[in-house]
């Protein structure tokens, strides 16, 4: 998980007294607020579940902060929480995942109640769903292939996702996994109104195709997806190949449609925007832009690699195997750059192209080089990386294609009112309130006012997220006998 807390606000509760909230991130999208105080108790409850464990250093308490003594805390807080997420026995624990899960219901004040949703097949055909407000990403999976008879067996190789179909078209990032950690509803009602939510394959090696195809169901899924897929470009064929796939769609042949999309060019890729580097020539696979400037780029993601396609003519294609990735990080650069006028005022659309993914590659035997990418979807590419980086080393140790399902624990959970509930392992997925309806505004406090985004204090800040660099455990060294 990539966790960032960009920016805080300030709220005054029923007694007129102002606190600080953190808003904090999530791969890239707003997931809730919190206090100080809710975050330690929540390091003190990880510490007492991992009493062997290390835990990053948590920031240590003061009283009447000034706002350069708020700031300072933010910094703390982000790297405190962007090292908990990087390492795996904490991001996958229960407390985490809970804790996540509860702050997400509090921040956007949603109530327990019986909501109609819609979940999306690739072909845009909807599911309708009854469910609780507060049920987790998980939850509403089971129901949703339970409605489909997709059998359990099969779930395994599928996922809930918030899906945009206009940046689909565009070539832009459009995917976002909905995790244990939040509720399908919230996320897709409060943070990304404009998505649907869609059942697509969770899986990026395209030789679980086997397993999937040998249900009738999922079958139809993926077969579904493939046609999506080479509709908006993400896989492309020639004009024979797709008077062949027509003509297998037209008879039925799922089986024999998919068999030939898989041998077409970008078969299982993601597109992941454009990009700015200075890797250009393609030199077997691995290149150095030494002298040769800045150039555009689409990027893409596919099974074990990532892919770099020139915008401009003449088109070159440079790919990355991610076992040959050492590590990688993400730079932010922020910058008081005044952007065009608009009308707003605001610094963000500025500000959100000067991202930067780098990751050292082993160019050859002993041959390490960076590469460097300049776009605004870094954390969306990290995110990928991580997940196919994921998906490497489990099919190193044996197991199947599904991710770690983080289940929800015992956890005392303190709301930003200074009272606490016990959430136990047997709560439903209601957590903190059986009351009906939803709520805009919280009944213990209220906004007054933001505080400027860290845009907007400083003239040139770089950082980079917690450890300044994510090792790649799936990185495979080249021996003499592949030289």
């Amino acid at each position: 998980m990539h966790f960032s807390i960009p920016d805080v606000q300030q709220f005054r509760d029923d007694n007129g007294i102002t606190y600080t909230g953190y808003n904090i991130y999530i791969d890239g999208f707003f997931h809730c607020t919190t206090r100080y105080k809710q975050l330690l108790s929540l390091h003190e409850q990880l510490q007492a579940q991992n009493p062997y464990l290390k835990l990053p250093q948590f920031p240590p308490k003061k009283l009447f902060l000034t706002n350069s003594q708020i700031e300072e805390r933010r910094i703390l807080l982000e790297k405190y929480i962007q090292l908990v997420g990087q390492n795996p026995i904490l991001a996958y624990s229960d407390i985490l995942t809970t804790f996540l899960f509860s702050a997400q219901q509090e921040t956007h004040c949603v109530r327990v109640h019986e909501v109609d949703i819609e979940i999306f097949l690739m072909n845009g055909y909807r599911i309708p769903l009854s469910v609780s407000s507060t049920d987790a990403s998980s939850v509403v999976l089971d129901i949703a292939c339970n409605y489909i008879n997709l059998s359990k067996d099969f779930e395994k190789f599928f996922s809930l996702y918030l899906f945009n179909w206009s940046c689909a078209k565009d070539g832009q990032p459009c995917l976002k996994k909905l995790e244990e950690y939040e509720s399908p509803y919230i996320s897709q009602k409060y943070v990304r109104p404009d998505d649907k939510i869609v059942l697509r394959k969770s899986y990026w090696d395209p030789c679980y195709d086997m397993d999937v195809m040998s249900d009738r169901v999922s079958l139809d899924l993926l077969y579904l997806q493939t046609i999506q897929d080479i509709d908006l470009g993400w896989i492309v064929v020639n004009s024979q190949t797709r008077d062949i796939l027509n003509s297998h769609e037209s008879r039925k042949e799922k089986k024999e449609y998919i068999e030939v999309a898989r041998s077409c060019r970008y078969y299982g890729r993601v597109p992941a925007g454009e990009a700015v580097t200075e890797a250009q020539h393609v030199t077997g696979g691995a290149t150095s832009g030494a002298g040769g400037g800045p150039c555009r780029v689409h990027v893409s993601l596919a099974s074990k690699e990532l892919t770099l396609t020139t915008i401009t003519q003449p088109v070159r294609e440079q790919r990355y195997k991610v076992t040959r990735m050492r590590c990688w990080r993400i730079t932010t650069l922020h910058t008081m750059e005044k952007p065009q006028s608009n009308g707003h005022g605001s610094l963000l659309e500025d500000t959100n192209k000067h991202f930067e993914l780098s990751f050292e590659y082993l160019i050859s035997k002993d041959n390490l080089e960076w590469i460097t990418l300049r776009t605004e979807h870094a954390i969306f590419i990290s995110v990928c990386l991580q997940s196919i980086v994921d998906e490497l080393m489990r099919q190193k140790s044996g197991c199947g294609p599904s991710s770690p399902r983080c289940k929800r624990g015992g956890l005392t959970y303190l709301r930003r009112d200074g009272s606490s509930q016990l959430i136990t392992p047997s709560s439903s997925s209601d957590t903190l309130s059986s009351v009906n309806g939803d709520s805009i505004t919280s009944g213990s406090s209220r906004e007054i006012f933001s505080v400027q985004k860290l845009t907007e204090k400083f003239a040139s800040v770089s950082f980079k997220t917690g450890k300044d660099c994510v090792e790649n455990n799936a990185f495979e060294a080249i021996g003499d006998e592949e030289l």
